[in-house]
């Protein structure tokens, strides 16, 4: 039986959409839990190749409840990808075709120090640099001043002081400085009391900006 030209060309139409449908799933990356060799790792890793770099969209400070997604970079083209927090591996990704970059799913925020892997063959990399992710909102707002004032000449020394209004009793604080535009906190200091000084020497014209601070304990920031 003759088909009409018209039929035969939506026949044909939809074939290629059905293979254009089949090729996008195959490109998205399949996602799961670690294998269980995983936590033995570090141990057996390339030592001394370059290491994958991690990064946070959309950043490494951000407010209770935001969703954020995380992407390693690797040194080479990889298959897989893994994402560490806190020295254990939670989840991996399994591409279908090598990539230099694999991003792992949206998911909520969860404070915590996070570092990737990416893998070479049946090896897989040293864990990259972590990144100290940051959730804020759990606390009161701290207050930040600068003495001797936050209008300065260049040369000068600013000192920026964070202070709470601690209801923790003989906690320990780890006080943050942020500035906008920075991609995360610029200072640290781990201290028993209730508030941080973080100086600034000699500033210059690219110290100039929005400054704040925050501060977290056990795991929680303000």
């Amino acid at each position: 039986m003759n088909m009409s030209p018209t039929v035969a060309s939506l026949l044909w139409l939809g074939l290629c959409l059905a293979q254009i449908a089949a090729a996008g799933a195959q490109s998205l990356p399949s996602v799961g839990s670690c294998p269980s060799s995983s936590s033995e790792q570090k141990g057996t890793s390339m030592a001394g190749t370059p290491k994958p770099f991690i990064r946070v969209e959309p950043g490494s400070v951000v407010p209770w409840e935001a969703h954020i997604h995380f992407c390693c970079r690797s040194p080479w083209r990889s298959g897989s990808f893994q994402l560490w927090r806190d020295g254990g591996c939670s989840r991996q990704i399994n591409t279908s075709r090598e990539q230099a970059e694999g991003c792992f799913p949206t998911l909520l925020a969860a404070p915590g120090s996070y570092s990737c892997s990416s893998s070479r063959g049946l090896h897989w990399s040293e864990l990259s640099d972590p990144l100290q992710l940051l959730v804020t909102g759990h606390f009161s707002k701290p207050s930040l001043r600068g003495q001797p004032s936050t209008m300065v000449a260049g040369g000068d020394t600013v000192t920026l002081l964070c202070h709470v209004l601690s209801h923790h009793n003989n906690q320990k604080f780890i006080f943050s400085l942020l500035k906008s535009g920075a991609l995360g906190p610029i200072q640290y200091q781990s201290l028993g009391g209730s508030a941080a000084s973080f100086t600034l020497l000699s500033v210059k014209a690219e110290d100039a900006g929005n400054y704040s601070c925050i501060y977290s304990l056990e795991g929680r920031a303000s």
